[in-house]
């Protein structure tokens, strides 16, 4: 049974509801920054959590991000043209304000007392892209017809952007920021994507699109990517060879189909 209108609008709403919860702390979170990175922090003995939230903030990387969301268009055909415009216009605005700003990063702001899991940084600080990526990730793929399926994705996404202050590299002022612009430019997508048509091309050049775009991001990651989690390697490496060769079978099923037309 097709969900309801009154079921999209209900779940509509209720994400009106957390981004302008978000927006009420927004304030918070830059005039008590300090204090909350010390909260949420990570603790170098609770070995389990940290592992937990070092896989969220590996995941939460803008590869992994593109690798999980081009395997879900395959799986499930969404508007791939709008994620792809609101990863541009992210980045512009992200890049932008890293390189312009360049706030130190907890490492260098506040010394070696930091917790820092993974691969220590200390400049360009804000805002988080990794944030921006987790949240843009949750945008792509929230749920329209359920709010405890809604509810779900959405603490998971929330647990990536906060891992970043958990493992050391950013301030809740670069996560909350992050955060925000990614649905600002998620919904700026939705409003313009629309009038530049985009994702509307052939089904065959757009699958050989997303095959280019998914094996490739993985491949970038296994040979190309320099920032690693050492601690995660022996996972994370392997599984972005599995999506590989998960691009690689989905090309021969689709050459396969093609000659049985």
């Amino acid at each position: 049974m097709q969900p309801s209108v009154h079921t999209h609008y209900s779940v509509d709403r209720f994400y009106r509801y957390v981004l302008w919860a978000a927006l009420a702390i927004t304030p918070f979170a830059f005039f008590f920054n300090t204090e909350l990175f010390h909260l949420l922090n990570c603790r170098r003995d609770a070995v389990a959590l940290n592992y937990f939230f070092l896989t969220l903030t590996s995941l939460a990387d803008g590869l992994w991000v593109i690798m999980i969301a081009t395997v879900a268009q395959s799986l499930r055909p969404r508007n791939f043209g709008v994620l792809l415009l609101a990863l541009v216009i992210g980045n512009l605005l992200l890049q932008s304000g890293k390189i312009f700003i360049d706030a130190d990063r907890p490492l260098r702001a506040i010394g070696d007392s930091v917790c820092i899991l993974g691969y220590p940084l200390t400049s360009r600080s804000f805002p988080s892209g990794h944030s921006f990526s987790a949240i843009l990730l949750f945008m792509y793929l929230r749920p329209r017809h359920s709010i405890l399926a809604g509810c779900l994705v959405l603490i998971v996404a929330i647990l990536g952007a906060v891992s970043r202050a958990y493992v050391g590299v950013h301030f809740p002022r670069d996560i909350i920021t992050g955060s925000l612009m990614a649905v600002a430019a998620y919904l700026a997508a939705e409003r313009f994507a629309p009038r530049l048509h985009l994702w509307q091309l052939s089904a065959p050049v757009r699958s050989a699109g997303l095959i280019i775009v998914g094996a490739g991001t993985a491949l970038i990651y296994i040979f190309a990517y320099h920032e690693k989690t050492r601690e995660l390697e022996a996972v994370l490496t392997p599984a972005a060879w599995v999506v590989a060769a998960y691009w690689a079978l989905y090309s021969a099923y689709r050459v396969y189909a093609a000659f049985r037309r």
